[in-house]
Formats: structure tokens, C-alpha cells, sequence
């Protein structure tokens, strides 16, 4: 499979049009992917974090200053019901199952039975478990990239290599869920199905018991648990080397992060460089004054 097919960056660029960040296809829990945090998708596309700016002590042990003035994490999650998440290209239909049964004593027990159809050459369907929370960090502005600017020669001599041959990414929101479901269809009229809970409200929403069952045509399909949560979607700053001269430039564009969210090392050659005049450029999604009315609760 070419870089460009591979199944995270197919993932997440068919999902890029929900107003959450960058889906995630590969199992990553909450406690390693964290708002406050800086870090790194691998060749094989699994996150590494590095360095929690958050944490005055951390950042004194790799040598780093902290920020002018303090970066903190919301002290509570907002939450959310989620229905099934799909790319453009995928269709739905229940094809069994007891709808209607659920109850406020038992708010997810009625069991139905979802089909997700792809009318294109690829499809993408997140289905997770209620509630899915929103982790941020808070009035983060301009302080990041200073931050940065500032510690550049640092983390530069520390972390080179990383920076070169992947960028590193800050996080500033994640939505985190208990249970996810992901699937990728990778050719035209493939389907796949899946076992759901319905909650009071009609929503439909993971369960313990929910699992994927037969479908027809190719895909693939996995299931992910951690009782800390499972990051779904993520969104922040992404860093990459600029040359000699060049200033920190934030761009606002979710389409100009694209192939970017799991860079491996084909990406781009691997310069032998020295660090003099190595600054980082910062590209930003969502853009930090994004307000977060427009998120949906429920679908």
C-alpha cells in the first residue's frame, strides 16, 4: 500500500469534514495524547509524545523555558452524544434490530442493527460511545508559537531528527471516548455492519456488546477500548523546519495540514543541514479564534 493509501491518512482525510480535528484510525488512549503536549506520528503513523508544556518541571528537564504566561488544561470535559460519524461517500440503513425499546431505567438497551454502504472508492465510518468529551487547553492564542520561537535552538539539538523527518504537532483539543468503532472501505458498493445501542433520545451509540459483523466487498475494521478514554478525533498546531531566514508563519487552511497528520519518512528527503538558522513554521487547525458553537451534539 503507497503512502498516500494508507489506512490512517485515508481515515482521517475522509472524515475532514466533521468540525473536530483529525480523525484518528489507530488505537491512541487520552493519557498519552493530551491537550498541553507536544509530539509525533511515526513512520507507522502511532503517536510519540515528547514534552507536556504544561508541566514547569518537564519542561526544565529537557532544558526548556516556560511560557510567559501559563498554558493550562480545562479542569472539566464538555460532553457530547455522538451518533455514527461517516465520510460523504457512505450511506446508512438499519437492517434489524429492536428500535424504539429503549427505556429511561435501562437508556441503552434497545439493539439494532447498522449497514454502512460506500458509493465511492472509499468510505470512512467512526461509531463511538456515549458520552464522547472534549479535553482543551485554555487560552492558548499566541502563546504556543512564542513558546516555540523561543525554544526553538533547544528542542532543535534535542529533537532533531524528529523534526525533520516528521514536524511535531501540538495538541489543543481531543474527543475522547470509553468505546470506539473505525472502518475503512476501500472499493465501491462495499459494506459493512455493526451492532448498536439506541438511547433514550434515538441516538445511536457503541455498547459493550456491539461489534462489527458480515459485509460484503473490502474493508477493514477495529475495535478500541481503554477505560481512560480513546482519542477519536485530535486538532492543534503542527510545526515542520523553515530554512534560513524564515519567520514563524501560522496557516490557518485544514487543507494545507493534510499531508501532514501522519508525515513518515518518504514524505520528504532528510537534509544533513546544520542547526544554524533552522526556525519552525506553524500551521494551525482549527484556527485558535474558532468558536466552538457550531459543534454538533448529536447526529
Amino acid at each position: 500500500m503507497g503512502e498516500s493509501s494508507r489506512l490512517d491518512r485515508v481515515y482521517a482525510r475522509l472524515l475532514c469534514d466533521h468540525p473536530y480535528g483529525w480523525a484518528l484510525y489507530k488505537k491512541v488512549t487520552s493519557q498519552t495524547l493530551r491537550p498541553g503536549t507536544f509530539g509525533y506520528f511515526d513512520t507507522e503513523g502511532d503517536w510519540n509524545s515528547l514534552i507536556d508544556i504544561t508541566n514547569d518541571d518537564s519542561l526544565a528537564q529537557e532544558g526548556l523555558k516556560p511560557p510567559n504566561h501559563p498554558i493550562t488544561r480545562s479542569e472539566t470535559p464538555d460532553t457530547f452524544t455522538w451518533g455514527p460519524k461517516s465520510s460523504v461517500s457512505v450511506s446508512r440503513r438499519q437492517i434489524g434490530g429492536t428500535a424504539g425499546a429503549t427505556t429511561a431505567v435501562s437508556p441503552v438497551q434497545a439493539s439494532v442493527t447498522i449497514s454502512f454502504e460506500n458509493k465511492e472508492e472509499a468510505g470512512a465510518v467512526l461509531t463511538t460511545e456515549s458520552p464522547v468529551r472534549r479535553y482543551k487547553v485554555i487560552d492558548v492564542s499566541n502563546e504556543v508559537s512564542n513558546w516555540v520561537t523561543e525554544n526553538t535552538p533547544e528542542m532543535v539539538r534535542r529533537h532533531k531528527a524528529i523534526i525533520k523527518r516528521h514536524g511535531i504537532w501540538f495538541i489543543s483539543k481531543t474527543y475522547v471516548t470509553r468505546r470506539s468503532a473505525v472502518a475503512v472501505l476501500t472499493s465501491k458498493s462495499s459494506s459493512i455492519e455493526i451492532g448498536l445501542g439506541m438511547d433514550v433520545e434515538g441516538v445511536l451509540t457503541l455498547t459493550p456488546n456491539s461489534s462489527w459483523l458480515d459485509g460484503k466487498g473490502s474493508s477493514s475494521v477495529e475495535l478500541h477500548e481503554d477505560e481512560d478514554g480513546v482519542v477519536v478525533f485530535m486538532s492543534g498546531i503542527y510545526f515542520s523546519e523553515r530554512l534560513f531566514g524564515s519567520k514563524m508563519k501560522p496557516t490557518q487552511e485544514h487543507s494545507q495540514q493534510k499531508d501532514k497528520i501522519f508525515r513518515g519518512d518518504s514524505d520528504q528527503r532528510i537534509s544533513d543541514r546544520g542547526d544554524d538558522g533552522i526556525k519552525l513554521q506553524a500551521e494551525y487547525y482549527p484556527p485558535l479564534s474558532e468558536e466552538d458553537d457550531s459543534e454538533d451534539q448529536s447526529e
